[in-house]
């Protein structure tokens, strides 16, 4: 039940936070440089709940949560009463409406870097990517790479966790070339370098794994089937005791905890047989498992403890700065995730990617629940790249997107006059079809995903 309350908290907070953002900066500039609002919007369709300021702008949290708008006046949009026309976007001139325009996108990325400013100020705890082992008759393995050894480069660029390999990786899918891995030896000082060709490279097209796909198994320290915190009114609260360690599971063997966790999750609403030892007593103990279900209604097998186990210091990296390192930080950020976005939408157009890989509402909801119930800073990590991927896209030039309306804007300048209405109803109409269809695509693979 709590993973479901985090969970939706953590898709209305998204909503929230990247749709208001984007919205927010259209708001605000158009305040700024005397534009009449008539509704600020978070959602489509039904209002669930308004409210109306001083300014006569309504404010408006709607039903369907796949974006937002801001209504201003406009003469092309609706007759407007002759008090209001001093204020009518339409009659701005052009450098007002761009900039209201380019704002909502701008605003994504000024927030994208303020969280990364304040994630790398306060500081956070990245894992070491130290390779567990390697898939054999993969690339890796045709490389020879070796398991157990950090991987410090991918090419040139330096890779201090494994958030940074998964975008080296993303950055070669799809290219039939060679990428050189550095990698450094734990017990010595000693670098290796290995070449992977990623000639026959393939990396599932509905759930990419660049890794797995390479043949690389990140390393995880065994943890050992030991009972550590009990929650409370879980069915091991008055069955289990800090300490105990778990021998075997309906005469299973237990190697691990993540054999113990396994068992688990294949058996919900069941009742197994837990072999434990207790004060150097082996007890025999019937425990019922319970359930929980994902935010895909998939039932999982749930008892309600966690193990005794904190990771080893040599596996965990801090990452904290002061206040000019964390804006370097956070600026390098920006400009990585902002140059992997356009990497992948060119991959996509010229077939390196298929569009079989986009993710929809239902993975953008899910991805959202899942990182906050990891814990803020995986949560506002998740965020921020979401922001500047929104904020990205919006600034593509096809028409019902920010993008759109600036090619118009362009062109309305150069050719110095409106962009006739008919050729303006065309090209919204192409766009409209064609943002249906990327729409529906996402929806499609998000649907075979399940």
């Amino acid at each position: 039940m709590l993973y479901w309350l985090i969970s939706i908290l953590g898709i209305i907070l998204t909503i929230f936070l990247v749709v208001g953002v984007h919205e927010f900066g259209h708001f605000l500039i158009a305040r700024l440089v005397g534009v009449k609002v008539l509704r600020f919007s978070i959602g489509f369709g039904k209002a669930l709940f308004r409210l109306h300021d001083k300014k006569g702008t309504e404010y408006v949290i709607a039903a369907i949560p796949l974006g937002g708008y801001v209504k201003m006046v406009d003469e092309t949009e609706e007759e407007v009463a002759k008090k209001d026309l001093p204020f009518a976007y339409n009659r701005q001139p052009f450098w007002k409406k761009l900039a209201i325009v380019a704002a909502g996108p701008f605003f994504n990325l000024l927030f994208a870097f303020l969280i990364y400013c304040s994630l790398f100020l306060i500081g956070f705890i990245g894992i070491v990517p130290i390779i567990g082992q390697i898939k054999p008759d993969s690339i890796a393995a045709e490389a020879h790479v070796k398991p157990n050894q950090e991987i410090i480069r991918i090419n040139d660029e330096k890779t201090p966790t494994w958030t940074s390999i998964i975008v080296s990786l993303l950055q070669n899918v799809g290219d039939k070339t060679e990428i050189t891995l550095t990698t450094k030896e734990l017990n010595s000082a000693k670098n290796n370098q290995y070449q992977l060709n990623l000639a026959h490279w393939k990396v599932d097209n509905l759930k990419p794994d660049p890794l797995d796909s390479l043949g690389i198994v990140p390393y995880e320290p065994k943890i050992p089937a030991m009972v550590g915190k009990i929650s409370r009114h879980s069915t091991a609260q008055n069955l289990l005791k800090t300490n105990d360690k778990i021998l075997a599971v309906n005469n299973q063997k237990i190697i691990d905890w993540y054999d113990l966790q396994e068992i688990i999750d294949k058996n919900p609403l069941k009742k197994l047989d837990f072999k434990i030892l207790r004060d150097k007593k082996i007890m025999v103990i019937p425990i019922p498992v319970g359930s929980q279900r994902d935010l895909l209604f998939h039932q999982h097998g749930y008892i309600g403890f966690s193990p005794q186990f904190e990771w080893p210091k040599m596996l965990l990296r801090a990452q904290k700065y002061n206040l000019s390192g964390s804006i370097s930080h956070a600026w390098y950020e920006i400009k990585i995730f902002t140059y992997l976005n356009f990497l992948v939408i060119g991959k996509l157009l010229t077939g390196k990617i298929s569009f079989s890989s986009l993710g929809g509402p239902i993975t953008i909801f899910e991805s959202a629940g899942v990182a906050l119930n990891h814990g803020f800073v995986q949560f506002f990590s998740f965020i921020a790249f979401l922001s500047i991927s929104i904020g990205l896209i919006n600034i593509l030039p096809i028409p019902g997107l920010d993008g759109g309306h600036i090619l118009f804007q362009l062109i309305e300048v150069i050719i110095r006059r409106p962009v006739p209405l008919r050729f303006q109803i065309l090209f919204y109409r192409l766009g409209f079809i064609f943002l249906l269809l990327l729409i529906t695509q996402a929806l499609i693979n998000d649907l075979q995903r399940l």
